[in-house]
């Protein structure tokens, strides 16, 4: 009995020794003045990087000093220093890859506005869609349809067509892509960028940019259309004529003439 007892102290004091044990300060990532850390608990669990402010293993990352690289962390009120592990092979990468997960690829998107930017992306495309849809509508008109049929199918094909270009369904679309392509640190690394002013800038600009864009190329295409259409017509001019019943059965050969 006295020496289960030992045994369970002698456990119960690895495991106080494990929860009192510091982290280890394994890499950091510098964007400017903005800098970003990796952690190992004592089990060997690796954070993804963290900012100032924020906690991992119940330490509170609060401070770092670039020049002599040391990192302060707090628990219950008490402030440790940490330099970084002497044999971190990448000062600026974890050393382990984490797989990604869905969610970090969204909190990625969304720190981008990637929703934003594809709606401003396909507003073109879509007004585009919808006045190729009137004139194909316009068309069905004048060739006998009824008005209210040929506006009924215009909508349907609309949306039929609007419905796959979503802008939430492709967030979910690429956030599948993101998690399949890169690493968890990966994402964390470009979601880091994104939290600094550069990256708050970048992001808020990106769906401008875009939306000039799509105004550069529908100025490149009004202006190519002309030449293309000129191409189909001098083609079309070169064909010999059609005939004008092409379903006639063709006429017999002229009988030879009587000796």
């Amino acid at each position: 009995m006295k020496f289960r007892l030992t045994i369970l102290a002698l456990f119960s004091a690895l495991a106080l020794r494990a929860a009192d044990a510091l982290p280890l300060f394994n890499a950091t990532l510098t964007m400017g003045k903005t800098h970003r850390f990796v952690l190992i608990d004592a089990a060997g669990k690796t954070s993804s990087f963290l900012g100032l402010g924020e906690s991992f293993a119940g330490y509170k990352i609060k401070a770092y000093d670039p020049k002599s690289g040391v990192l302060e962390v707090e628990r219950d009120g008490k402030v440790s220093r940490l330099t970084i592990m002497a044999d971190a092979a990448i000062l600026n990468a974890p050393a382990a890859a984490v797989p990604a997960t869905v969610a970090d690829a969204e909190a990625l998107l969304n720190k981008i506005k990637f929703e934003d930017m594809m709606e401003r992306a396909l507003g073109g495309q879509k007004k585009a869609i919808l006045g190729q849809f009137q004139q194909v509508g316009a068309s069905m008109v004048a060739r006998g349809a009824d008005k209210a049929d040929a506006e009924a199918l215009q909508k349907k094909m609309a949306d039929e067509i609007l419905g796959v270009l979503d802008a939430k369904q492709m967030k979910t679309d690429v956030a599948k892509i993101y998690s399949e392509l890169f690493t968890k640190q990966e994402i964390d690394q470009v979601a880091a960028f994104y939290s600094t002013p550069l990256g708050e800038m970048l992001a808020a600009k990106q769906p401008a940019v875009q939306e000039k864009l799509g105004a550069v190329i529908q100025g490149r295409m009004a202006e190519v259309m002309p030449r293309v259409q000129k191409m189909a017509g001098d083609f079309a001019a070169t064909l010999p004529p059609r005939s004008p019943n092409p379903g006639a059965a063709p006429s017999a050969p002229p009988a030879p003439p009587k000796k």
